[in-house]
C-alpha cells in the first residue's frame, strides 16, 4: 500500500488556495496505525520535494503532528513532533529568506525568532521539550504556525503578500497543477 500518492489520495501535497491550509489541527491523543503512515508520508514529502519541515495539514489531515530536516536541529534531537507548541522565544530576532512547499518554495524574508523551545510529545508517547535555534527555530516556528492555519505569508505586509500571492498562482497555473 503506497504511503505518498502525489496524486489524487489523501497524502498529496497541499497548496496555497486549499482550504484545510487554513483550518486548525486538532491534538493527537495516540499515534496509531494511522498516525504511523502519515508520519512516514510526512518525510517522504518532505524528502522528495527537498523541504527542511512539513506539517499535517499540508498532506490534508488536520492533527498536530510535524517534522523538521535533522540537518536543522542539534545533534540527535527529535525530527517528528506530535503535539508540538512554542512555550518561549527569544526577544533577538533573526532576519531569512523563509518559503514553503504548500506555496511551491516560493519565499520572502521574514523576521523569526533566533531561538525557540518547544514542547511536545514524541513517537514513543513521552512529553519533551527542545531548544533550538537559526533555521532550526524558523523551522520549528513555521511548521507549528501551519497546525494553527497560519502560513507564512500572513506575517507579510499585504502588499508583499500580494505580490507571493500572485506569483504563486502564476507559476502554479504554468506547472499545471491546477488541472488535478
Amino acid at each position: 500500500m503506497p504511503v505518498v500518492n502525489e496524486d489524487d489520495t489523501a497524502y498529496r501535497l497541499r497548496y496555497l488556495d486549499d482550504a484545510v491550509l487554513r483550518e486548525k489541527s486538532e491534538n493527537v491523543k495516540s499515534v496509531r496505525t494511522a498516525e504511523s503512515e502519515l508520519i512516514k508520508a510526512l518525510a517522504d514529502v518532505m524528502v522528495k520535494h527537498r523541504g527542511v519541515g512539513l506539517a499535517a495539514p499540508q498532506l490534508g489531515v488536520l492533527k498536530r503532528i510535524i517534522v523538521v530536516h535533522p540537518s536543522l536541529l542539534p545533534e540527535g534531537a527529535d525530527t517528528l513532533f506530535i503535539n508540538p507548541e512554542i512555550v518561549w522565544t527569544s526577544d533577538d530576532e533573526e532576519v531569512e529568506e523563509e518559503g514553503c512547499l504548500s506555496l511551491l518554495s516560493i519565499a520572502s524574508l521574514l523576521a523569526r525568532p533566533a531561538r525557540v523551545t518547544v514542547k511536545y510529545v514524541d513517537a514513543e508517547g513521552r512529553e519533551r521539550e527542545l531548544e533550538a535555534e537559526g533555521l532550526g527555530a524558523r523551522a520549528l516556528v513555521h511548521e507549528t504556525d501551519h497546525l494553527d492555519g497560519v502560513l507564512f505569508i500572513d506575517h507579510l505586509s499585504r502588499l508583499k503578500r500580494k505580490q507571493v500571492r500572485d506569483h504563486f498562482r502564476k507559476l502554479y497555473r504554468e506547472l499545471g497543477l491546477g488541472s488535478r
